[in-house]
């Protein structure tokens, strides 16, 4: 079987969090401000905007509620040599600028021959920070 294809793919481009670099209160052991991020990427992604009612309280505790969810292929991520993850921020979505933050991390689309998830679904969230631009939808 061949691994699936994007329906209506755009550009996404994402900076990721860059920790090592990030100031950290050494007390709380917090980042001070904002994080340090990387340099810009950009990977092909299958945007769905609206709530997602799946991202509810639950019995281990709350979770995030999303806008929406990018839906991308591992394949073009493992390519681009980046692995999306909790926190990592996305500045376009097509030729839509934002500012929205990824709060979860979805594997699916798992295929036998491909040994599991093929696809994934990063769920975003603007967290409206103080020290940026809030972006126009």
């Amino acid at each position: 079987m061949a691994i699936p294809n994007l329906l209506h793919p755009v550009p996404i481009t994402i900076q990721q969090q860059d920790a090592p670099n990030t100031k950290v209160d050494d007390i709380f052991r917090e980042p001070v401000q904002q994080s340090a991020r990387k340099a810009k990427v950009v990977l092909q992604g299958q945007v769905k905007w609206g709530q997602d009612e799946s991202l509810v309280p639950g019995k281990g505790g709350p979770k995030e509620d999303s806008d929406g969810y990018v839906l991308f292929r591992y394949v073009d991520q493992s390519t681009v040599g980046v692995t999306l993850k909790r926190g990592d921020r996305f500045t376009k979505l097509g030729k839509i600028d934002v500012d929205v933050y990824i709060v979860s991390i979805e594997p699916m689309g798992h295929w036998q021959d491909q040994g599991g998830a093929t696809l994934f679904r990063a769920y975003f969230k603007d967290r409206q920070p103080g020290k940026q631009n809030r972006g126009t939808l």
